[in-house]
């Protein structure tokens, strides 16, 4: 069960502002009643099932890995994509969006994770053999096919770097400085009255019916305005970098250049580790989908296993350079699939074909977990608790590695 969520807010969409509901929640050692363990800034984000058919972040799956990875030591990230619960916008055809979405929160966790810096809970002192913290994406049912869609983390973390002001990239960085440097003053002031719950800032509110606590359900817009107060002040105080913008579409035209203020970039932001998670991934839908185009490990195997056309040929070369840099992460980074050999959302026979394919590639981080008799939703006896050691496990070789 996941206990009350730390932070509770909204963030834009980088693909278009939808606007996002979004949770954070601290792991147990960044309690005020923790003091054996040190965080080490390890960071997972947890994307949820398929929002027409009612996915969204209160999914019980979702919660079973979210609560894992906390109760391992991350700090986790949960959200609605684009159409889900009370996140605006509709769910797309081509699942484009809904990768910005996601990179959208996963970026606010690597730049929020930076600025969390609480003096009483030093993280573990780096040295020349520490490895850096992990940065785990992780999804279920659709979020995991949304999770393997996703380019490598340099790669989408590269459009942060010095985002120009007043857009989705830069109100992301600075809402995820702002809220970390007031969870920091909620932490260290002690006679803060929510230092022992958390902060819940924009965003609706916690409606959860599991959680149990009473005032969660109702939506207060002034902490919108908040938020939107102290990322304007935090934008005000910030070091801009103007550069000049030329906005004719031919660019002949010198009477409308004009300086257009950019973040500058964060000399040495915290690096990560990347690693993925996927559970239950729907191999059959995307597989029958391809010619959506749909960006797709799970397609691109399927062409190239049936011999067919090359990928430039059917989506284009910018697709078909998506989808084998998405597969190829899956393989160089620590990889985890877990899935039921009773699932009827997926074809076994294909799933098992891929998961050994890319197993067995030279030098491959990618593992697997066939669990007997569960099926796609996780109902089935027991089947929940396997699901979560095999997140425990995973999770914490990710830890001690």
């Amino acid at each position: 069960m996941l206990p009350r969520p730390n932070l509770s807010f909204t963030l834009p969409s980088i693909h278009d502002n939808t606007k996002l509901d979004c949770r954070i929640y601290y792991p147990p050692c960044l309690s005020s009643s923790s003091r054996s363990l040190q965080w080490r800034r390890d960071a997972a984000v947890v994307a949820h099932p398929y929002a027409p058919l009612g996915g969204c972040y209160d999914d019980p799956v979702v919660a079973t890995i979210a609560s894992t990875l906390l109760e391992v030591g991350f700090i986790v990230a949960t959200f609605n994509f684009r159409g889900a619960s009370s996140s605006d916008g509709r769910t797309s055809w081509t699942s484009k969006p809904e990768r910005a979405d996601y990179i959208s929160v996963a970026s606010f966790l690597v730049y929020h994770v930076h600025y969390l810096r609480p003096p009483r809970y030093s993280p573990a002192i780096a040295t020349s053999t520490t490895p850096p913290p992990t940065l785990l994406l992780a999804g279920y049912s659709y979020g995991a096919m949304v999770t393997t869609q996703l380019p490598s983390v340099n790669s989408f973390l590269s459009q942060f770097a010095s985002p120009p002001a007043h857009t989705a990239l830069a109100d992301i960085r600075l809402r995820a400085q702002h809220l970390a440097e007031q969870q920091i003053i909620i932490s260290t002031t002690p006679t803060s009255p929510r230092r022992s719950l958390g902060m819940r800032i924009g965003g609706k509110e916690d409606t959860s019916p599991q959680k149990g606590h009473e005032g969660l359900g109702t939506h207060s817009p002034d902490r919108e305005e908040r938020i939107r107060k102290g990322v304007k002040d935090l934008l005000s105080r910030s070091h801009l970098i103007h550069k000049k913008h030329d906005g004719h579409p031919t660019g002949l035209s010198r009477e409308l250049e004009h300086e257009v203020p950019y973040l500058e970039k964060l000399d040495g932001l915290m690096e990560f580790r990347s690693a993925y998670l996927v559970v239950s991934p729907p191999l059959g839908i995307v597989a029958n989908l391809a010619t959506l185009n749909f960006s797709s490990p799970f397609s691109n195997w399927l062409r190239r296993k049936r011999g067919g056309l090359p990928s430039t040929k059917i989506h284009g070369g910018e697709v078909a350079q998506e989808e084998t840099e998405a597969e190829a992460k899956l393989t160089r980074n620590p990889t985890l699939a877990i899935y039921g050999d009773q699932d009827g959302f997926l074809s076994l026979r294909k799933m098992r074909e891929w998961t050994t394919q890319l197993s067995s590639t030279e030098g491959s981080q990618f593992h697997y977990v066939e669990v007997s008799s569960a099926g796609h939703f996780w109902i089935e006896e027991g089947v929940l608790n396997k699901l979560r050691e095999a997140v425990f496990s995973f999770a914490s070789r990710l830890i001690e590695n």
